[in-house]
């Protein structure tokens, strides 16, 4: 079996950008990549193929997902897991599945070109769940809103439509939503400070390319 030191060795070439929903990951990477010729990687654009690969064993909360999806569809998921389920079992929910994802995730890394350096960003990239891939954790940032910048992101994303039309109880979808990004986000500056990855607050009082150039100077990137 490779050992941990030649997998951190494989996944050198890869820096981390996490944070709940609404913190400006994707921008900053792809200004990132932009500025500095990195490839990037999106989380949240291999969801359902990470779900359809999910393997029993190794993932039982995608699985499970996966199970209910086939089953009973999405609106009815919806109305189960985002209108009758209180915020802090959906936040557990997540967490579950989405750390089950990172492995999923490293996979797709790992098959990429490796000729030059990837910037992987998402909401699943827990400090908790890289932080044993890393040789360095400078390699790795978090980036977390604070519940304003977090409310007005939300709305002005417009993350609730569509989906929430569907529903019994749009303003409860909503509520719960937020609520459940928020408890994310205490997660993340929770597990920053444990696992001694670094943290940058996002308020709206800078713009995104300041952001990018603070991270840039965190992965020493020239």
């Amino acid at each position: 079996m490779i050992g941990d030191r030649d997998w951190r060795g494989r996944l050198a070439h890869v820096r981390w950008i996490g944070g709940p929903p609404d913190a400006g990951k994707s921008t900053v990477a792809d200004l990132l990549g932009e500025a500095h010729g990195l490839a990037v990687y999106h989380f949240d654009r291999h969801e359902m193929d990470h779900i359809a690969r999910a393997d029993p064993g190794r993932h039982p909360a995608l699985c499970r997902l996966r199970e209910t999806l086939a089953e009973r569809g999405e609106a009815a998921w919806l109305e189960t897991s985002w209108v009758r389920t209180e915020p802090e079992a959906m936040a557990r929910d997540t967490v579950a599945c989405w750390t089950e994802r990172v492995g999923l995730a490293i996979e797709d890394l790992l098959a990429l070109p490796g000729e030059r350096p990837i910037v992987a960003e998402g909401p699943g990239f827990f400090p908790g769940a890289i932080r044993p891939w890393l040789a360095d954790p400078r390699a790795a940032i978090v980036l977390v809103p604070t519940e304003e910048f977090k409310r007005a992101s939300h709305e002005r994303r417009g993350k609730s439509r569509g989906r929430v039309e569907a529903t019994s109880d749009p303003a409860r979808y909503r509520r719960n939503h937020i609520a459940r990004d928020l408890l994310l986000a205490e997660h993340y500056r929770r597990m920053a400070g444990e696992t001694g990855i670094g943290a940058i607050e996002i308020d709206g009082s800078r713009p995104a390319r300041e952001i990018a150039a603070e991270v840039a100077g965190h992965f020493g990137l020239r």
